[in-house]
């Protein structure tokens, strides 16, 4: 009973640290100016329209993007959207549904994060969950949520956690067939939200492997089994957003642009002095004050550390300083690394760590009483309350909320309400050019020369040339239909702001007939229009391949016998522990 009892009180406390992490967000009304905020706004609204008409995922954008059918779906993975779409559907008002979402996030993240624990520190709840409150209200995860807004990484971070354990187990405890399990379970889960940071977690741990090898090579071969089911695993759990991808990048896809690492200019000095002031704001890459601290304070307890926990703190240590550019970044400006961006989301690995480092630094300065994690636990809250009030502050003193129609067609540095919200989204805007929407991921490379005129939807036939307005186009998933009235009576091909992928994928109608249709140079949709048809209605809908649905169905089914294997493991060890009681 004091068990469950336990159990609870932990539950709740994660629940009541969720709801204090949004708390400053949500009395204010707002969504704050932040780097990738309109990127994922516009993601998290198709997600929520998909599942509003009965499906669960798109491919292809239709109900934002500017509707020109860019294939983000495919490109950046949009599982973890699913569940904003459904508070959306229960709660109805965008800017909360946008903060609960967050706060749904901060709550899994901590769970993960305490069942990592749990299993790290051999079954020590306080530890756990030290660890897991010490890690969820770090600088580095509140700056992916608010400093960013980047949803994507911000879920994939609560499940670098399980990988790593998993890791762990398979190397150092040598309980191989969990291992194996959790591993591929954190990795797929990973990919599931943020492709990059499971390219990360990949190869930190394949560095760290290897770097194993060269002390400790007793068990090697079950190792390696074991890592290599772990792999077939993930692919197999991964197919879902594999395939599709495999077909994007088929189609020449523009990729998101790298950063000259050259201008890389994150040196340790920034990383400390962003970490003491525990800044979330955009481009405030840091760990924040009380990681930063406890990492300083683990040396005087260098001694007491085993073997394992000081491998794990040097190598904690080394990617705080392999992030920043002492490290010669721009030699390798042109190899396949680039792909990373940002060397700095690398913090994603180190900040787990440095957060385990410091619940045995806590440890050992006997602070894991009950009364003391208390004290560790409040002003762990307190400092990311200052934070988030601290940022609130920064960002009303810099921008204002969108009123005016100039203010609504660019919103990328004006702050968002719910009078604003709609009016702001890039399918219901109200100007002729666009300046609201410009990322260009996600589309094919040859629609790159012409994304202007694509953006700005523009049709044209002959000489003929002509913006259109929102008003007159309509969305459904995945399809758009034009609304073309009064064109010119002439006879030809009919070009659409539309991008094409794979031909076979889509299916257009000319007023309710199927019809052949064409790509041009751009990929941009055409049509034969014949000669006075001068009203019409073009539909451009997209046929989900039934690859994608046997992908997904693989997927959703080893997933789900990976979780049963791993209830089934944990019965079958409570079971041998009470007999041995």
């Amino acid at each position: 009973m004091k068990k469950h009892i336990q159990n609870i009180g932990i539950v709740g406390l994660f629940a009541i640290i969720s709801y204090l992490y949004v708390w400053s967000f949500v009395r204010t009304g707002i969504i704050y100016v932040s780097s990738d905020r309109i990127f994922h706004l516009e993601r998290l609204e198709e997600a929520y329209r998909t599942l509003k008409s009965g499906h669960l995922l798109s491919y292809i954008s239709t109900y934002s993007a500017a509707r020109i059918g860019i294939a983000t779906g495919q490109g950046y993975p949009s599982i973890n959207l699913i569940i904003y779409g459904l508070i959306r559907l229960i709660l109805v008002k965008p800017v909360v549904s946008y903060y609960s979402y967050i706060m749904v996030e901060q709550f899994l993240g901590l769970i993960v994060a305490f069942y990592a624990g749990w299993v790290f520190f051999k079954g020590s709840k306080k530890s756990a969950l030290i660890f897991a409150v010490i890690l969820r209200t770090s600088t580095y995860v509140m700056y992916n949520d608010f400093g960013r807004a980047d949803i994507g990484e911000a879920w994939a971070l609560i499940f670098v956690p399980l990988a790593l354990i998993g890791y762990y187990l398979i190397v150092a405890r040598k309980e191989y067939i969990k291992g194996t399990l959790i591993l591929s379970l954190g990795l797929s889960l990973e990919i599931y939200s943020h492709i990059l940071t499971v390219v990360i977690t990949i190869l930190f741990l394949f560095i760290v492997y290897i770097l194993h090898l060269l002390s400790d090579r007793k068990n090697i071969i079950v190792e390696i089994k074991a890592l290599i089911m772990s792999a077939i695993l993930f692919i197999l759990e991964s197919l879902i957003i594999l395939i599709p991808l495999i077909d994007l990048l088929r189609e020449h896809m523009a990729t998101p642009g790298s950063l000259l690492w050259d201008h890389y200019d994150y040196s340790p000095l920034k990383l400390i002095q962003l970490s003491l002031t525990n800044a979330i704001g955009m481009d405030s890459e840091n760990i924040g004050i009380v990681l930063l601290l406890l990492t300083f304070m683990s040396v005087c307890f260098w001694r007491k550390l085993t073997i394992n926990m000081k491998k794990i703190y040097v190598t904690s240590v080394i990617l705080l300083l392999f992030v920043t550019n002492i490290f010669p970044w721009i030699l390798l400006q042109h190899t396949p690394l680039k792909v990373i961006q940002f060397p700095w989301r690398f913090l994603a690995i180190g900040i787990v760590l440095l957060s385990v480092c410091a619940v045995v630094t806590l440890n050992n300065m006997h602070f894991l009483k009950i009364g003391s994690i208390v004290l560790i636990i409040i002003p762990s809250l307190i400092v990311m309350i200052g934070s988030e009030q601290n940022f609130i502050t920064s960002e009303k003193s810099m921008y204002h909320v969108a009123r005016s129609d100039e203010d609504i067609a660019s919103p990328w540095d004006k702050l968002i309400d719910f009078d604003n919200y709609d009016e702001m989204l890039s399918m219901n805007q109200k100007t002729d050019k666009n300046t609201y929407f410009t990322y260009y991921d996600y589309s094919k490379k040859n629609a790159k020369e012409n994304l202007e005129s694509i953006f700005n939807h523009e049709v044209s036939i002959g000489s003929y040339r002509k913006g259109i307005s929102n008003k007159d186009i309509e969305s459904g998933y995945q399809e758009v239909t034009y609304k073309l009235r009064e064109f010119p009576s002439d006879s030809g091909r009919l070009t659409l702001p539309f991008v094409i992928y794979d031909k076979n994928n889509y299916k257009v109608y000319l007023n309710s007939k199927e019809v052949e249709f064409y790509e041009n140079k751009y990929s941009q949709l055409q049509i034969y229009k014949n000669k006075n048809l001068q009203n019409i209605d073009v539909k451009v809908k997209y046929m989900v391949p039934m690859k994608y649905k046997i992908a997904s169905t693989v997927s959703l089914v080893v997933v789900g016998m990976c979780i049963l294997l791993l209830l089934y493991i944990r019965y079958k060890n409570r079971g041998i522990l009470y007999v041995r009681q």
